[in-house]
């Protein structure tokens, strides 16, 4: 696999080749190719390095947590106007 990374995010891309592995990383869409074959990260893998990764989340139910902190930090519309 031919490793050509977007210069912008090479750091984190790299942290999340190293923790998960390529195909990994793809397969859960931290990281996807653009229209020229370059390894761009993605919303997803910048929020597991956000919210999973700098906090050191551990278990599965931390991640739950943070997921749910994240929510409540970032809509709380969400928590005045339930639908």
């Amino acid at each position: 696999m031919s490793r050509i990374i977007d210069f912008q995010n090479m750091q984190q891309i790299e942290a999340l080749y190293r923790q998960l592995g390529d195909a990994e990383c793809h397969r859960l869409g931290f990281v996807f190719q653009d229209e020229r074959g370059v390894a761009t990260l993605s919303t997803a893998g910048f929020g597991y390095l956000t919210f999973v990764v700098a906090a050191e989340v551990a278990t599965v139910e931390e991640a739950f947590t943070a997921g749910y902190q994240c929510a409540i930090d970032f809509a709380p519309e969400a928590q005045t106007n339930p639908k």
